[in-house]
């Protein structure tokens, strides 16, 4: 009988570009572009930046390199370094389904790789989007699950997407492959116990996985075995990180008819996945109402009930790190009402006396009667008024074409390492992955 990882085998070693549909292979692309963007407006909210940058290495194993800084480094050390960099607005790109940053840990590991193999950008998106699949085929219904008990969906379910992209790029065979998923499912790491106490683990998990993604493919590249039931098995994955292993029958069966990677989104700006809609409805609000700081008496965010308890979601302070200003609903909605807009370096201001008072009276309320990613906005103003919003979203908002991220990096030029005409270069290599190497896309994410 087939396994799981087998299955996801035989579908992530043997795709081709001739077989990926063309809407697939654009959004390859515009997920490639976004969190490349993302990383380059990142360097300075990363974790320990100077321990980061020291990273670089010399030899002829130092066959990547860092974004920005452009020093040489083993591919190991180059994905955990800039899939922390993608990450440290926590502003890369998401999975909903899966709860999952898939592109900030595969892109930093086949970007890494394919220097080294000296790879097309054909052969970059190809293996980018087998790692969206996977991911997406091994999360899919089962990170609401495994949430719950504290484990965190980008660390236990990314790793995977790493490890099927550059097992691709390797061109690992079915077996090979289903051995390196097994041996990612070993590597599966990271709590949610980050976002409760503000403290930095949530960029480096992100960086484990994209390394672990290389590790467990070069292991199985030179023969090392995984259990062939590492997923469903009795001891395997599923049952460690859901206690149970209910639904598994479907795992990878519509691989190849559903394409996942269409499902991925983007965000707008540099905090939680989950307020990303709130935080544009507070900023029209105050927009629309010139509204003042001393105008607010309170505020009051409702929330789907997974959503709300979401660690960190409710969190009024004090706040010790960016992890916890980009996490915290009162935080964040202070932030949007009084500021009218959010940028990377707001998340800083841990302990500011503009946004306190506000964050103070400012809740988030679980509500059943709302579905994923939808709210009720509700702001109450010392006039005596009280302002609603309410949303009810329908499908994945902030689905991006090429042109909506264009945009939203060049509203970030101001945080950029580099100008305008950085950032369409940027756009013009990544969009146009077909007639450059990944070496030259690299090339652009270095500022001299």
């Amino acid at each position: 009988m087939t396994t799981l990882t087998q299955r996801i085998g035989q579908f992530t070693s043997t795709l081709t570009r001739e077989q990926i549909p063309l809407a697939v292979w654009e959004k390859g692309k515009v997920s490639l572009l976004h969190n490349l963007g993302v990383g380059l407006a990142g360097q300075d909210l990363l974790m320990a930046p100077g321990y980061a940058q020291s990273l670089g290495e010399q030899g002829p194993m130092a066959c990547a390199r860092l974004l920005i800084s452009g020093r040489s480094a083993t591919p190991e050390t180059a994905a955990f370094v800039n899939a922390a960099l993608m990450h440290a607005r926590a502003q890369d790109d998401v999975y909903f389904p899966g709860l999952t940053h898939a592109g900030a840990i595969m892109s930093p590991a086949v970007l890494a790789v394919a220097e080294q193999l000296g790879s097309s950008g054909s052969e970059v998106i190809t293996a980018l989007i087998a790692g969206y699949e996977a991911m997406g085929a091994i999360s899919q219904g089962f990170a609401k699950r495994s949430t719950p008990r504290g484990f965190r969906a980008s660390g236990i379910y990314g790793g995977f997407a790493a490890t099927a992209g550059v097992a691709r790029l390797l061109g690992l065979d079915a077996q090979a492959t289903a051995h390196a998923l097994g041996m990612a499912a070993s590597a599966a790491s990271g709590t949610n116990q980050t976002w409760v106490s503000g403290t930095q683990e949530w960029q480096m998990q992100l960086g484990l996985a994209s390394r672990n993604g290389i590790l467990a493919a070069r292991l199985a590249a030179v023969g090392a075995t995984a259990a062939p039931d590492a997923l469903e098995g009795s001891a395997g994955f599923y049952r460690a990180f859901l206690g149970e292993v209910d639904g598994l029958e479907c795992v990878g069966r519509d691989l190849g008819q559903t394409w996942r990677s269409l499902d991925v989104t983007y965000k707008p700006f540099a905090v939680c996945a989950i307020l990303q809609a709130p935080v544009t409805q507070a900023m029209a609000l105050s927009e629309k109402h010139q509204l003042k700081a001393e105008d607010i008496v309170a505020v009051r965010l409702r929330l789907n009930p997974a959503e709300a308890a979401y660690p960190g979601t409710d969190s009024q302070g004090p706040f010790s790190d960016i992890g916890a200003t980009l996490m915290s609903a009162p935080f964040c909605m202070a932030l949007a009402l009084i500021e009218r807009k959010v940028l990377g370096r707001d998340l800083k201001r841990l302990d500011d006396a503009r946004l306190s008072p506000l964050i103070g009276r400012s809740t988030v309320i679980p509500d059943a009667s709302l579905g994923t990613r939808s709210f009720v906005l509700e702001v109450d103003l010392r006039s005596g008024q009280t302002l609603k919003h309410v949303e009810q979203t329908q499908g994945e908002p902030f689905n991006w074409n090429r042109d909506e991220v264009r945009a939203n990096l060049m509203a970030m030029a101001s945080e950029m390492p580099c100008d305008a005409a950085g950032i369409e270069q940027l756009c013009q290599r990544v969009l146009g992955a077909e007639g450059f190497s990944a070496r030259q896309i690299v090339d652009v994410c270095v500022v001299r």
